[in-house]
């Protein structure tokens, strides 16, 4: 019996179906056969000629593997056109929490299955132990917070915590560093002359006051893989990628919050934290995260940042962390023991979308395919 792998639905291969993979780059340009089109953006798809009666869109992320997304908020406006253009056509998507969900399924033509047991946040590049034994029932630290790459919304998150002087009592690191090129942190002058740095404080840049500078690796890859002294943290301030869209998009900084056995504070797309708790994580409201999750960050009279950090400090203000620390240890047991299984969660989905895929075309009887959903 054949074993069923992540995206398992790429095996599907019939004459009258199309697959449309998004978000492809030229390193996965392999992906192309006689059934396949890759394309970087939805945007893409609307001067091409689509071939079959069927076409199937989903990205082709893996849980080892995924390139930062070029969507934007008009994404779904820009499918429901193509789909009104090609009316003769009929689309079947497989959202990773892009797309609005309720407006393309109001399209005739088109039927969308809200993917909810996989995130690029379960790419695996934190290289700690494989144990729920590195979990620790008692925490030092409030929070940590790894900014990361340089950004305007993690230079205000650091420009709070330096002005609030949080970073003497909790863990900060904000190296700052540029997107395309890669660089020595330990140069102050080359770190600010590559690039824009919004920060109030950014004479401090690159900052980290948990680690030496030798500890630090130089380069990106380094970075992501390094193991840091983070498990003595209670809560870990995630500024997430593509934090100013309305789609949740998580990556491995939110999937370091649970094995470093965190509690996720996730600053990103609308719905980032429902996102998280949708994959089965446990993201418990010792603040009122559902307050704020759906607002937006790029506001010019309230943010979701402003309210997160009232709701924090007056946490911070009204309890003792051991308090906390206690309460939570089992359900960062429970939320680490999760991620690792992910998989297998991932698989007993896919055999449901595969089934609906199958159904859809008319070829749930083929017996080429049924070993995608009958095991």
């Amino acid at each position: 019996m054949k074993q069923i792998k992540v995206n398992s639905f790429r095996d599907i291969v019939l004459d009258d179906l199309e697959h449309i993979i998004l978000n492809e780059v030229p390193r996965n340009n392999k992906l192309n056969g006689y059934n396949v089109s890759t394309f970087q953006t939805p945007s893409d798809l609307c001067d091409y000629t689509f071939k079959r009666k069927y076409n199937l869109i989903y990205q082709n992320d893996t849980m080892d593997e995924a390139d930062d997304l070029k969507f934007n908020r008009k994404s779904t406006e820009v499918l429901k056109d193509v789909f009104a253009k090609n009316i003769d056509k009929f689309f079947l998507i497989i959202d990773n929490g892009v797309f609005d969900q309720h407006t393309l399924s109001s399209i005739e033509n088109c039927q969308i299955w809200p993917r909810k047991y996989f995130s690029t946040a379960f790419c695996r590049n934190h290289q700690g132990p494989a144990n729920d034994a590195v979990i620790q029932k008692d925490r030092k630290h409030w929070f940590c917070s790894i900014l990361g790459r340089n950004d305007l919304f993690r230079s205000m998150m650091f420009d709070w915590i330096i002005d609030k002087g949080l970073e003497k009592q909790n863990k900060v690191s904000y190296l700052a560093y540029s997107p395309t090129n890669l660089r020595d942190i330990n140069d102050v002058n080359e770190n600010h002359e590559s690039q824009d740095i919004r920060s109030r404080h950014k004479n401090l840049i690159p900052f980290n006051n948990f680690e030496g500078k030798d500890e630090i690796p130089v380069n990106e890859p380094g970075r992501m893989e390094k193991v840091m002294p983070l498990y003595d943290c209670l809560f870990n301030l995630v500024m997430e990628t593509n934090n100013v869209e309305s789609y949740p998009y998580l990556t491995e900084k939110t999937g370091n919050t649970i094995l470093y056995g965190h509690i996720p504070i996730i600053i990103g797309g609308s719905g980032s934290m429902k996102k998280l708790q949708d994959m089965g994580i446990m993201v418990p409201d010792y603040i009122k995260w559902h307050m704020w999750d759906d607002l937006p960050i790029d506001q010019s009279n309230y943010s979701k940042i402003d309210v997160m950090q009232r709701q924090l400090t007056k946490l911070f203000e009204n309890n003792k962390i051991n308090d906390i620390a206690e309460d939570w240890y089992p359900y960062a047991k429970r939320n680490f023991n999760k991620f690792l299984n992910i998989e297998n969660d991932c698989a007993e989905e896919e055999k449901e979308i595969c089934r609906w895929i199958l159904t859809s075309t008319h070829n749930l009887k083929n017996k080429n395919y049924q070993y995608l959903y009958a095991q």
